[in-house]
């Protein structure tokens, strides 16, 4: 009696194991293949507006920018602008490079080659001054 329940017990076994093995040649889909009712479909538009500066301030103070300019930033330190009175020789002189505002925004605040990133000492409305300061004398 030992010996049948046994071989009846190995015997299920065996048959689960070879039917676990089965099968598993398709991939299962989350989806059905076929839907049936209705969807609705919703469509977002979004609308961007784009200012452009040409060369001028369209943000900031420039009188603030020029006291920041020529305060513990140190800009002129580094760079020529004569409207500054600067005379700097390490960075770019910015009466040749006439920057325009969004380049001074962008360099003030990243940094770039020797130039350090200014986002830590300087809020971004000081930056938006400088930037509107530098873009709108730079070359007069």
């Amino acid at each position: 009696m030992r010996r049948t329940a046994l071989a009846l017990v190995t015997l299920v076994l065996a048959v689960g194991v070879f039917a676990v093995g089965c099968g598993g040649e398709e991939e299962a889909s989350p989806t059905p293949d076929t839907v049936t009712g209705t969807t609705t479909d919703t469509t977002t538009t979004e609308t961007t507006t784009e200012t452009t500066t040409d060369g001028e301030a369209s943000d900031g103070d420039p009188a603030a920018g020029k006291e920041i300019f020529l305060g513990s930033s140190g800009c002129g330190t580094c760079h020529t602008l004569g409207d500054a009175g600067t005379s700097g020789t390490v960075g770019p002189n910015l009466d040749d490079a006439q920057p325009s505002y969004d380049l001074v925004v962008d360099r003030v605040t990243n940094g770039q080659g020797g130039m350090p990133p200014f986002s830590s000492t300087l809020s971004a409305e000081d930056i938006q001054n400088v930037a509107a300061y530098v873009s709108s004398v730079a070359g007069s």
